[in-house]
């Protein structure tokens, strides 16, 4: 399957979970044939330059790109850690098997292994951070293991 096939069919997906109206692409452009979606575009050495001025419920990032590979290891997480603290609540990023490990510690989850049977260093794989899904929440945050009212004014701490 093409990558434009797989990108495609991963954005009727995520757009089924949850409404996409604006979206941020940055790498190359997404061929993706919906009138709700409001597309920008930027490479990557702009907007780590940009002031934050919106949220996109979207960000497509094609990190295995040109711009990105030129790009320190350093303004490479940079970018990365801006796009998902503060420009999308949801990031669908393509990247070589070689950046796994860089991906990991920001906290993406691999959604995709193209590189599955293929012993190439450059294989793709699809990555994704979404808020909503990041933690799961522990069992023990709950009201009863915090407050405790019962507790006041019988135990000094």
């Amino acid at each position: 399957m093409a990558l434009q096939q797989v990108i495609t069919s991963m954005l009727d997906d995520l757009s089924q979970q949850q409404p996409i109206q604006t979206a941020l692409c940055i790498g190359q452009q997404v061929q993706y044939q919906q009138d709700t979606i409001q597309w920008q575009h930027f490479n990557a050495s702009e907007l780590l330059n940009l002031p934050f001025t919106q949220r996109y419920d979207l960000a497509v990032v094609f990190f295995y790109s040109e711009e990105f590979t030129v790009l320190p290891l350093s303004q490479q997480n940079q970018l990365l850690v801006k796009l998902r603290d503060l420009w999308a609540k949801r990031i669908v990023l393509i990247a070589h098997q070689a950046q796994t490990p860089q991906l990991r510690a920001l906290g993406f989850q691999q959604l995709l292994d193209a590189s599955a049977g293929n012993t190439a260093q450059y294989a793709l794989q699809c990555w994704q951070f979404n808020i909503l899904t990041y933690k799961q929440v522990p069992d023990w945050l709950n009201a009863k293991f915090w407050a405790n009212p019962e507790n006041w004014d019988k135990y000094r701490w």
